[in-house]
């Protein structure tokens, strides 16, 4: 920074020189190359050389993108938000910190930059040109575009950044103080009233359970029943890779072309190569001939890729496209089955680079997924983090070590990026204990999720091995294509995953889709009850002792949902005047009442929520599978085998994996009444079809007996003394 004419005594004025480093050098990662610095008079800044992180995005702020005579004001700030900390006028008027991550940055100079598009489209070109009325206006520019309330206020408090720097900038580049600003004002004078709903981690999408379930089928049989056959592949690959040496030795080239001449002597094609992008070099330079597999013979032979080309160049007038075969296979066996079948024949040399990568990204799905871990978390993952415990009452449980990153402060108030070790470990479930293994024989360093496993990764202009976000949803995504071929080729059409109507299947919505099945554990293709009831008990251990509420929170809200939408759906079937019948039935009649007559037609906010799961007389479950309403009691339930001591921590949900028909929280009504008479409908026809073998027939029919009589019961049973409940 340099002083420009005299003022008066106050900040420095910033006006850099056009070759001056534009990233503090106290916040550069280590390692950095200092060819790849951003100068002033650079129009692409990487922030990313500020981050602490090894899983940031490159983060370029693209300054070409900015009106021309605007540009050089808006960099000067810039250059000022990032070497001067945040002014006291922005850190009292709201939550600010004194020094910004690089990709809050990145994201306030793109808002900058549409600001300087609208203000050139009026003909200003100085920041000191902008009026109020100009400020205004550009305010109610932003309601129409459609987006969130809060998207526009934050939109506006960026630039609102601009006028909190203005006394360090030259007077060109000074904004007047926004109308917004002013401390008797108020942001919905200028955006209107804000009527977005709640947000936070509530607000993200869940996945799909129509897409979750057979996505976490594929991701279990990768990791659990795949794996060892593409880890055997990654080894023989690997060896032979390091047979290749680092320099051509003397007559390797002469090694080579006796191998490919003794190779078509015997009446063998040569192996062709599969590697990305192979036969699309081989087009651009029009050659007649297939690519041949240079880094297989390399390794096999033991000289290098450059002597084996060699090789095939002095041949080439020899040799004819009939000479190639296929691309080269690995001589490991493959043992893994789908069903019935092997779920392939073999595994080729070429074919190992991808195969690592689903694999990685399996493992990375269940950890994301059964964890309850943030992204940001679940990426940072080092070798050595998963841990097994046995305990003194017998039980194991499977322990992770990281880094979290959520609300971690200096003293200053300032996010610490590169994050802390959590004080207490992630309590997981034993397949993403198998995960991990996985990922750490795949990978060679500490880190386990990396960029840089895929061998054909691109370059980038930093130090950074990291998985992104980003590139962890273009790995799922063609991880989902994978998995949808091998459904395809082994003729499993219902574990096909089907597009997700909210979008790309990203890392932050596993969170929130995992807390959403353990409270509804759907039935239908896959049945995961019981393992969603111990990944709940899992994370409430993981959770239990924390003082911010993280995952349970999420948990809990997602389970009064739940329950809010079973006893809303008990009240309809009361209105409409369905009979109940069973040990439990009062109590699903009184719960039903207590909901309609406290909750009817309110918002169900985060405190509504808590108060309708502490509710014992509220804890009403709908079990699709056993056609019944449990009206659940931990003192009675007899799925609880624990329930005698249910006041020290017994099962607050019921397990519908053990569900006994003696339980005296049970309840059905007419509508499970009509479902069971449907499946009694079902085993009729399947006894008239005469297909199950005996033992089957046989116990069905008994299945049968016993549901007639539990029709039989409920058409005995008198309605309740009560008329139908009135829709309140």
């Amino acid at each position: 920074m340099s002083t420009t004419s005299p003022l008066p005594a106050g900040p420095e004025v910033v006006d850099p020189a056009p070759d001056a480093f534009v990233l503090p050098f106290n916040r550069l990662r280590p390692g950095f190359d200092p060819e790849q610095l951003p100068r002033f008079r650079d129009l692409g800044w990487r922030l990313a050389l500020i981050s602490p992180r090894e899983t940031s995005r490159s983060l370029v702020i693209d300054w070409s993108r900015c009106p021309a005579g605007l540009r050089p004001g808006m960099m000067r700030a810039a250059f000022a938000e990032l070497n001067i900390p945040t002014p006291a006028v922005l850190l009292q008027q709201r939550a600010a910190r004194s020094t910004t991550q690089p990709g809050t940055l990145r994201h306030n100079f793109q808002i900058w930059i549409r600001f300087a598009d609208w203000l050139g489209a009026r003909g200003i070109t100085e920041l000191a040109q902008v009026t109020t009325g100009d400020l205004e206006v550009y305010a109610e520019h932003l309601r129409p575009l459609g987006r969130q309330w809060r998207t526009d206020a934050k939109a506006l408090w960026v630039i609102s950044r601009l006028w909190g720097y203005a006394p360090f900038l030259p007077k060109s580049d000074r904004l007047i103080m926004p109308p917004w600003e002013d401390p008797a004002a108020v942001m919905s004078d200028f955006l209107g009233t804000n009527d977005d709903t709640p947000g936070g981690e509530n607000s993200i999408a869940i996945v799909h359970p129509a897409v979750m379930a057979p996505l976490l089928v594929w991701a279990l049989r990768t990791v659990l029943d795949l794996s060892p056959d593409i880890l055997a592949a990654a080894r023989e690959q690997r060896r032979l890779l390091a047979a290749i040496p680092d320099r051509a030795a003397r007559g390797g080239t002469e090694t080579a072309v006796e191998h490919l001449r003794s190779l078509l002597a015997a009446g063998q094609q040569l192996p062709s190569s599969g590697a990305p992008g192979a036969t699309a070099v081989s087009a651009r330079y029009r050659e007649s001939l297939p690519p041949m597999a240079n880094t297989f013979l390399a390794g096999t032979l033991g000289v290098t890729t450059s002597q084996v080309a060699r090789a095939r160049g002095l041949l080439t007038d020899e040799l004819t496209p009939a000479d190639f075969g296929p691309a080269p296979l690995l001589d490991v066996p493959v043992n893994a089955r789908i069903g019935a079948a092997p779920w392939r024949a073999a595994i080729g040399f070429d074919e190992v680079d991808v195969l690592m990568l689903h694999l990685s990204t399996a493992a990375l799905i269940l950890c994301a997924y059964l964890s309850g871990m943030r992204p940001e978390e679940v990426l940072a993952l080092r070798r050595g983090c998963c841990t097994r415990v046995e305990r003194d009452d017998g039980t194991v449980r499977f322990e992770i070590r990281g880094l979290h990153f959520k609300g971690v402060l200096d003293e200053d108030g300032n996010t610490i990026g590169e994050g802390e070790q959590r004080a207490d470990p992630w309590i997981v479930l034993e397949p993403v204990a198998r995960a991990i293994a996985v990922v750490e024989e795949l990978e060679d360093g500490e880190q386990l999720f990396t960029r840089t496993l895929y061998r054909y990764a691109k370059g980038t202009c930093m130090p950074r091995t990291g998985l992104s976000s980003d590139t962890a949803v273009e790995r799922i995504r063609a991880f989902t294509a994978w998995a949808n071929q091998l459904a395809a080729a082994h003729d499993r059409p219902h574990e096909l995953i089907p597009p997700d109507p909210d979008g790309a299947v990203a890392l932050r919505r596993f969170r929130r889709t995992v807390a959403w099945f353990i409270y509804r554990q759907p039935g239908g293709r896959i049945a995961l009850a019981v393992q969603y009831g111990h990944a709940a008990t899992a994370m409430s251990e993981s959770y239990a002792g924390r003082s911010q509420a993280d995952m349970l929170e999420v948990l809990d809200q997602e389970k009064g949902l739940a329950l809010a939408e079973t006893l809303t759906e008990a009240t309809e079937r009361l209105a409409a005047g369905e009979k109940v019948s069973g040990p439990a039935a009062d109590r699903y009649r009184a719960a039903a009442t207590e909901f309609s007559d406290r909750y009817a037609g309110t918002y169900l906010g985060r405190r509504e929520l808590r108060a309708l799961v502490a509710n014992p007389r509220l804890q009403v479950y709908e079990d699709p599978k056993a056609f019944l309403t449990c009206n659940h009691d931990a003192f009675t339930a007899l799925c609880n085998p624990d329930r005698d001591r249910a006041r020290d921590g017994g099962r607050s949900t019921p397990d519908h994996s053990r569900c006994h028909p003696a339980c005296t929280n049970i309840s059905r009504t007419d509508s499970q009444i009509t479902a069971l008479r449907t499946e009694v409908a079902r085993i009729d026809a399947d006894a008239d079809a005469g297909l199950d073998p005996y033992p089957i027939a046989a116990r069905e029919q008994q299945r049968k007996d016993h549901l007639t009589a539990i029709i039989r019961r409920h058409d005995a049973q008198q309605p309740a003394d009560t008329e139908p409940m009135e829709r309140r």
